[in-house]
């Protein structure tokens, strides 16, 4: 990808999350399991938070601001697990596989494009961002690591 200005990052930014929003709507009203369309609907209120958090954001107001970006803990278990598209017979297992794969991408997205951005206000936005979906991404390892490997 290949951004001009800060307000080209900011709104594919916005539009990155307005998809993942839809996406995790649409699967919610998909999927059968109850307790996959509670987890969906939460990934998707995340997600339209994000969106309006972009949308709010005012560039005219940038300026170079000490800020720092909280650690958070990438337990990797996504990286060994192959995603599948959500289905109205998707289990849970398939949809945290699948919600892991998103907000990893989302992270490398923001991660990225604090590279690119010489705002330090805009770039400790897009850090922090990365550190959110980063911690989606644990809690949602977490979860995994709790709920579906107990299974086993």
């Amino acid at each position: 990808m290949s951004f001009k200005t800060l307000k080209e990052i900011l709104d594919q930014a916005i539009q990155n999350e307005d998809e993942a929003n839809r996406f995790y709507s649409q699967a919610a009203n998909t999927v059968n399991d109850p307790s996959a369309k509670v987890l969906l609907n939460e990934f998707a209120a995340i997600e339209l938070k994000h969106k309006t958090l972009l949308e709010n954001f005012d560039l005219s107001t940038v300026d170079e601001e000490h800020h720092t970006v909280k650690e958070a803990h990438d337990l990797h278990l996504s990286d060994y697990l192959l995603d599948k598209e959500i289905a109205p017979d998707s289990s849970i297992q398939d949809i945290m596989i699948h919600a892991m794969k998103r907000e990893h991408k989302a992270y490398q997205f923001f991660k990225d494009m604090a590279k690119v951005v010489s705002s330090v206000e805009v770039k400790n936005l897009f850090e922090d961002l990365a550190a959110e979906e980063l911690d989606h991404k644990g809690r949602i390892e977490t979860e995994y690591d709790d709920v579906i490997y107990k299974e086993f």
